[in-house]
């Protein structure tokens, strides 16, 4: 009986690990997998005189680096293309994940937060939200590799990982 005991409690100590093992993804690993180039689409609703909201849709990069001393931070920059595939502005941002929600603060003030997003090796699918309100600002459908949900090829950038923390740029806006 003594050996049986033994072997029990052995048992247990060796299945105690998993009990308080969680199922949430870690900071680390999130900001780990946004690292790369992201190109996509983001929707924005806005009200448009008495006709009420209308739904506007631009193209746009998001390029995160993630911090070599610590994954679950780093800096990024979005470009905004107008219609024509012209550049119409670049914004750079450091950006945070925390409690799995992703937080931006942009060079011109602007600071976001990422909600109810989808994040695969190849597709990024989310909404940004107002990080002092809460309020819902847009959605986003990005991706990167080459190819769409659909699996059709696209002239979007290969991903990459950061070798070295960039330097911030002041924000410069191009235009054809």
């Amino acid at each position: 009986m003594k050996k049986f005991t033994s072997i029990l409690t052995m048992v247990l100590l060796a299945a105690l690990p998993m009990v308080f093992t969680s199922c949430e993804e870690d900071d680390d690993d999130i900001a780990y997998r946004l690292d790369g180039v992201w190109y996509g689409t983001v929707a924005s609703d806005y009200f448009y005189g008495r006709y009420g909201y209308e739904t506007q849709y631009n193209d746009v990069m998001l390029e995160f680096f993630s911090d070599p001393y610590e994954y679950a931070s780093g800096l990024g920059r979005e470009v905004d293309y107008g219609y024509g595939g012209y550049i119409s502005d670049v914004v750079r941002f450091r950006y945070t994940v925390r409690n799995g929600v992703i937080y931006m603060d942009y060079s011109d003030g602007t600071s976001v937060a990422i909600h109810n997003y989808r994040l695969y090796s190849n597709e990024f699918v989310g909404e940004f939200h107002d990080y002092d309100t809460g309020e819902y600002l847009a959605s986003f459908e990005l991706y990167r590799d080459g190819y769409d949900w659909e699996g059709r090829y696209r002239y979007y950038s290969k991903t990459h990982a950061a070798t070295e923390w960039p330097e911030l740029e002041p924000d410069t806006t191009q235009t054809k």
